[in-house]
């Protein structure tokens, strides 16, 4: 009696034990792994050919069940763990014309001129530089959004100062 091999029908992302049980890995919060699941699947949407030019817009980030104030904060943990890289910043829009970010999975084989995974997360060997990472992704803002915020800041000073 032989074994027939199995087969998987339909798309699905394979994961290395490796990078699994790697430090940065384990580090991972559990918006960043929102973050690469939201990713995969428009990876996979894509037929595995558009990694690098991967678009996930913020509203849809949301519908995969991160809080808005989590978003920036969960990408910027994926980046310095390794697992993601930003290929082009999108900005703020508040008309109909959107601007979003793009993004590749570092650890995804895919087709076409992206098809080798590049691995960046091998670069954090222990624990101690996975929290590092994360702490410093924490701590880093976008300066579009810091200037924002400030303009926001200083706009309500104003106002305040008026009706006084």
């Amino acid at each position: 009696m032989s074994r027939r091999p199995s087969k998987i029908e339909g798309q699905f992302i394979a994961h290395r034990r490796e990078m699994r049980e790697s430090a940065a890995w384990l580090a991972l919060t559990f918006n960043a792994r929102r973050v690469l699941d939201r990713l995969e699947l428009e990876h996979m949407a894509h037929g595995a050919e558009a990694n690098g030019s991967l678009i996930c817009t913020y509203e849809q980030f949301k519908a995969a069940g991160l809080r808005g104030p989590s978003i920036a904060q969960a990408i910027h943990e994926c980046e310095a763990l390794g697992f993601v890289e930003v290929t082009k910043r999108g900005s703020p829009s508040l008309s109909r014309y959107r601007n979003p970010s793009t993004y590749r999975l570092t650890y995804i084989f895919g087709r076409g001129r992206n098809s080798a995974p590049t691995d960046e997360w091998r670069q954090i060997k222990t624990a101690e530089q996975a929290l590092a990472a994360v702490t410093m992704a924490r701590a880093a803002k976008s300066a579009p959004h810091v200037r924002r915020a400030q303009a926001v800041a200083d706009a309500r000073a104003r106002q305040k100062a008026v009706a006084a």
